[in-house]
């Protein structure tokens, strides 16, 4: 298969798809796009960093632009320190959730926050133009230019520890940081709000120990790990740290979904404001709102598309149902980081369990699934799934199909050659059976 480059950014499988030459010229074309005197790049932890990070900083120095090398960090830190630095932009080369062989590219604007739909076709127009390059050889830089900062997330964690006054928090926290790149910051930032922590895959791992997404069936040793030692809460991140998935006080990994919805109830509790989130999240985030006399905005897949509508409504908090919270007072993308801050602060101020906060929520199924498909089949076969399902149709990403007892989205993938099939209601089996036929009509059809 060939890379992916998408307004999420550029992924491809490392040293076949992605290699060296590929990321220095499109690091080379994007400091030149930004007109960048200095940018920031970060990395997780993956065995094709070591090369690909050189070629990106040589593309970046023969753009003329100096680089702080921040080395491995959260992503969400990365986006942080170009504001904190006063940057021009910055990269962060994760392949995020994508299994270990997958590499990638993510830009970031002065702005602190990812390159919009506008500057995404302007950067890529540029790629186009200077295609044939990519396939060069590298040429000889001036390596003297730039600068490593290390440490880059103690001043993001801070940041995180002062704006929510976490002192003396006094619980039990188990964390899974699957040997990416907020295995050390999360723990960190947890100790230094007074907690005690106990710690699985919390050392930089290049081979991930295991799978990346923090999945409920993905993260049964830290649900162990918690109902063992009887802790308050467990936390498991993604590789490059910018989704949070929590489990609870009885060991039970309640759902990815669930971290915005939590975050969200606490914000909107001691302040009212907009909220927003994408089409793909749980129908919680419209019962919270309601809670709160709140609006809800939704928008297409993709943190870019929920920070540009954040900004546009002036939302008090957003994000997306994979466990990616946004709070802009800190961070201007999914942050991890800061959505542990958020909890920690919820259980201090209520003094409840998560357990009990989630017993007060109305009960939804959700099941996410996919199925490799190219975009010419999608197009062919989503007819048919109209035809066999009936309700209101939203077609802003793929196809939604809404009724008052489920919902139903379909849509190609950002990061990956497959298509998403996501549903939620409140009958399980019905869920199931929905699934099911879905995934029947686009195999078979």
């Amino acid at each position: 298969m060939s890379i992916i480059f998408t307004i999420s950014g550029l992924r491809g499988i490392a040293d076949k798809d992605l290699n060296r030459n590929t990321v220095y010229y499109y690091a080379k074309v994007f400091a030149t796009y930004l007109k960048a005197k200095k940018l920031v790049v970060g990395c997780d932890t993956r065995r094709s960093n070591h090369s690909l990070v050189n070629g990106v900083i040589e593309g970046i120095r023969a753009a003329g632009c100096s680089i702080i090398n921040i080395g491995i960090v959260p992503t969400p830190t990365v986006v942080f320190m170009v504001r904190r630095l006063k940057a021009d932009g910055g990269i962060m080369v994760t392949a995020s959730h994508n299994p270990p062989e997958w590499n990638g590219l993510k830009f970031i604007s002065a702005r602190g926050e990812f390159i919009n739909e506008k500057e995404f076709i302007e950067f890529s127009e540029k790629i186009n133009y200077f295609k044939d390059a990519a396939q060069k050889k590298l040429y000889k830089i001036n390596n003297s230019i730039g600068k490593d900062y290390k440490y880059g997330f103690y001043e993001h964690i801070k940041k995180i520890i002062n704006h929510f006054r976490l002192r003396n928090i006094g619980l039990r926290i188990g964390v899974d940081g699957v040997g990416g790149a907020g295995a050390e910051a999360l723990p960190m930032l947890l100790e230094k709000a007074g907690c005690k922590v106990y710690k699985i895959h919390c050392k930089f791992k290049s081979d991930f120990p295991r799978p990346p997404e923090p999945t409920p069936e993905n993260i049964s040793h830290l649900c162990a790990l918690v109902a063992e030692k009887k802790l308050d809460l467990g936390f498991a991140l993604d590789p490059d740290g910018d989704r949070l998935s929590i489990v609870d006080d009885n060991g039970i990994a309640i759902g990815e979904e669930k971290t915005l919805v939590l975050a969200t109830d606490y914000m909107l509790s001691r302040k009212r404001g907009a909220v927003v989130t994408n089409l793909s999240t749980t129908s919680l985030m419209d019962y919270i709102t309601k809670k709160y006399q709140c609006r809800l905005y939704r928008t297409r897949i993709g943190e870019v598309n929920v920070v540009t509508e954040m900004k546009k409504v002036n939302a008090i908090i957003g994000g997306e149902g994979n466990g990616g919270v946004i709070y802009p007072a800190i961070n201007s993308t999914r942050d991890a980081l800061t959505g542990a801050g958020i909890i920690l602060k919820f259980l201090y101020t209520t003094k409840k369990s998560i357990s009990e906060i989630v017993r007060t929520y109305p009960e939804y199924y959700m099941i996410k699934d996919k199925i490799y498909l190219s975009t010419a089949q999608f197009e062919k076969k989503k007819g048919l799934v109209l035809k066999k399902f009936k309700g209101d149709i939203n077609t802003t990403d793929g196809i939604k199909i809404s009724t008052d007892e489920y919902w139903l989205h379909l849509r190609l993938s950002n990061t990956e050659p497959l298509v998403r099939i996501i549903a939620e209601g409140r009958d399980r089996r019905h869920i199931v059976d929905i699934i099911k036929q879905v995934k029947a009509i686009l195999k078979n059809s």
